[in-house]
């Protein structure tokens, strides 16, 4: 049998380890929301349970950056926006 070995730098370990963990991370949250996969377009209170975190968490995370829609004052989340915004924050 043949081994292969790959030696990397603390840095290099820590890209890969952050990574790896946004991937499952993202997974989970997929496997967790099966339920509310029909809908693309979600409320607050549905976006926080997507996410699976409170409201005052959410409300940060709109400060920075989460794409939010809003159309005559109603607030919208796009399930897509929300899961690339994520994946970006890897």
């Amino acid at each position: 049998m043949t081994k292969l070995e790959i030696v990397l730098n603390d840095e290099q370990a820590k890209i890969i380890e952050q990574h790896i963990g946004g991937l499952i991370s993202r997974e989970i949250l997929k496997m967790g929301n099966s339920n509310s996969d029909k809908q693309r377009y979600m409320n607050k209170k549905q976006t926080c349970n997507y996410l699976q975190i409170a409201n005052n968490t959410l409300d940060r995370w709109i400060e920075n950056g989460l794409p939010e829609i809003k159309i005559n004052g109603v607030i919208r989340f796009d399930k897509l926006a929300i899961d690339k915004w994520l994946s970006d924050q890897v």
